[in-house]
């Protein structure tokens, strides 16, 4: 696109004792390569570890030019200091972002090549689309890699809160969004613990359109004891977030539960009958071409 101005990309990452894999994470920002400027800011809950440390060195091999920027530009900021939780240290890092596109990565996960070229390229393409979503794939502990699928989501059940909780999540790491949806959100509530991201999610879906995109961005990392995997206290905090089950949940939460029973058929005729039309977005890539479905 010939004409363009260059975007800068405002990431965050919230830390807390993070030193097994925040040089990873680190890694995968700082090695995008294309014509946009990266900020990349860390929020450290006041770790007792190495996390600093791995942090402070990455910041001075920035500062030395050792490092081989692929980019227009890279800035690496932190700050270290106890926190009130995950959401109140993604708050405060957003608070202190300048860029055109807002994302997180927590500090076990990754940014796979090429991710934020191919954003670059969407919203460049699409200044009406201010939140887009990539493909999530899955790693492990020793940094095995599975690769994941492209999920769509119905742009009324998004707001309904139906995802991450009666259906598949909008998973967090291969979210991007305009720096200006964030502003008019205001920031995710700091009460919430660990389904900040879901209510982020209906919040969004009020004032835009979610967008999928059939292409590989990230990777969230499977270990054992991370603050997902505690699948009650989540689901406990998703019906504080969703106080009313409207008639929407109560009838998917129905629906699901004989679905396994009913032949293709009959699934087909009831999903119509019961849902209607569903609404969904994808941007989809045709040699040099995008286009909207």
């Amino acid at each position: 696109m010939e004409g363009h101005m260059s975007m800068k990309f405002s990431i965050v990452t919230p830390v807390l004792n993070g030193e097994k894999y925040i040089a990873e994470t680190i890694l995968s920002v700082f090695s995008q390569k294309g014509d946009f400027e990266i900020e990349y800011i860390i929020v450290d809950g006041g770790s007792t570890d190495r996390t600093v440390e791995i942090i402070s060195s990455f910041q001075k091999l920035l500062e030395s030019r050792l490092f081989p920027m692929q980019c227009k530009n890279i800035t690496l900021s932190y700050v270290s200091e106890k926190d009130s939780g995950m959401y109140a240290a993604i708050n405060k890092g957003f608070s202190m972002a300048t860029g055109d596109i807002y994302a997180w990565i927590n500090a076990d996960d990754l940014y796979l090549p090429g991710a934020f070229s191919l954003l670059s390229r969407i919203f460049q393409a699409f200044p009406g689309v201010k939140w887009v979503k990539g493909i999530t794939s899955y790693i492990d502990a020793i940094s095995r890699i599975t690769k994941g699928k492209c999920l769509i989501y119905n742009q009324e059940w998004l707001k309904d809160g139906v995802y991450g909780r009666e259906l598949y999540f909008v998973q967090q790491d291969s979210n991007f969004w305009r720096a200006g949806l964030w502003k008019t959100i205001g920031g995710i509530p700091p009460q919430w613990k660990l389904a900040g991201d879901y209510w982020l999610w209906t919040a969004f879906s009020r004032e835009t359109p979610l967008y999928s995109i059939n292409a590989n961005v990230s990777c969230f990392r499977r270990t054992k004891n991370q603050l997902s995997s505690d699948m009650l206290a989540y689901n406990h905090e998703v019906q504080k977030i969703s106080l009313n089950m409207n008639t929407c949940h109560k009838i998917l939460t129905t629906y699901l539960a004989i679905e396994p029973y009913l032949s293709m058929r009959i699934r087909t005729f009831l999903h119509r009958r019961l849902f209607g039309k569903q609404v969904y977005h994808l941007i989809t890539e045709n040699g040099d071409t995008w286009g909207i479905l």
